[in-house]
C-alpha cells in the first residue's frame, strides 16, 4: 500500500505539481526525494517514463534550460542546495571487479545504448575513489555530466514520452 501511495503522489507530482515540462515529443520531469541511482531508475519508469537519457547537444541544453528554471523557482526541493540529479549513463558490469576501465552506456528498461554524443564536465569522468559507476547532471558545474557513486543519494531526472 504504501509503495503505491507513494508511486502515485510521485506520478502526480512530476507531472500535475508543474514539475515536468514538455520539450519536443518528451518531458523532463524531476523526482523530488533523494535516492540510489537503482531506485531512480525504478522511479522514473513508475512515473512512466524512463531515467534521462541525454542523446544530443540540443538535448543537453534542453535539459539544463529546464533544471535552470526548475532551480530559479523551487527552493524548498529536497534536491538543494547541491542541485545533482541521476542520468541513464552507468558504466558497464557495473557491479564486476576493475570498473575504472569500462565505458559508460545508457541503460533504458530496453536495453543498453551508446552515447552518440557526451557532455562531461571538466576532469571527468574520473573514476573518483575508483567506485564511480553511475553518471549525474551536476548543477553546480553548469549541469555538465559527471560520474558518482551509484549508492550516492540524489534526485532523479526522468524523461517521459507522449
Amino acid at each position: 500500500m504504501f509503495k503505491l501511495s507513494l508511486l502515485l503522489l510521485i506520478s502526480s507530482h512530476l507531472v500535475a505539481s508543474g514539475k515536468a515540462e514538455m520539450v519536443k515529443n518528451y518531458f523532463y520531469g524531476i523526482v523530488h526525494k533523494q535516492v540510489e541511482w537503482k531506485d531512480a531508475f525504478t522511479l522514473c519508469q513508475d512515473a512512466g517514463g524512463i531515467l534521462a537519457t541525454i542523446m544530443s547537444p540540443d538535448e543537453s541544453q534542453e535539459a539544463r534550460e529546464f533544471l535552470n528554471t526548475e532551480k530559479a523557482k523551487d527552493s524548498e526541493s529536497p534536491c538543494f542546495p547541491e542541485f545533482q540529479f541521476w542520468l541513464a549513463g552507468q558504466r558497464q558490469n557495473v557491479d564486476q571487479p576493475n570498473l575504472c576501465n569500462r565505458t559508460f552506456y545508457w541503460k533504458t528498461p530496453e536495453g543498453e545504448q551508446d552515447m552518440p554524443f557526451t557532455d562531461w564536465s571538466t576532469g571527468q569522468p574520473d573514476c573518483g575513489w575508483e567506485v564511480e559507476g553511475c553518471m549525474q547532471l551536476n548543477g553546480g558545474h553548469d549541469f555538465k555530466w559527471d560520474d558518482i557513486p551509484c549508492d550516492a543519494q540524489l534526485c532523479a531526472l526522468c524523461k517521459i514520452g507522449l
